[in-house]
């Protein structure tokens, strides 16, 4: 999905800077719809960020995402989408 606040521009120099290494062609996760892969950068799921939204949408989106951080004492595979 799209984060479109919380960044400063250090902190999206930052971000590219540690999501550069972990670029590859193709999704890690089946079935993304059309509208969302067009525009996506396609990393490996190695890092955790952390995202405070409203709520989820009936359409499974997020409601009004900020970008909080990245979770270094997360793993990939602990990560669960919350109700």
């Amino acid at each position: 999905g799209k984060v479109g606040t919380g960044f400063t521009d250090r902190a999206l120099e930052e971000i590219r800077a540690e999501l550069t290494p972990l670029e590859r062609t193709t999704p890690a996760v089946p079935a993304v719809p059309r509208a969302d892969a067009r525009e996506a950068h396609w990393v490996e799921p190695a890092r955790v960020g952390e995202v405070s939204y409203a709520e989820w949408t009936g359409a499974g989106r997020l409601r009004h995402p900020v970008w909080r951080g990245w979770r270094p004492d997360k793993s990939p595979e602990a990560v669960r989408r919350e109700p």
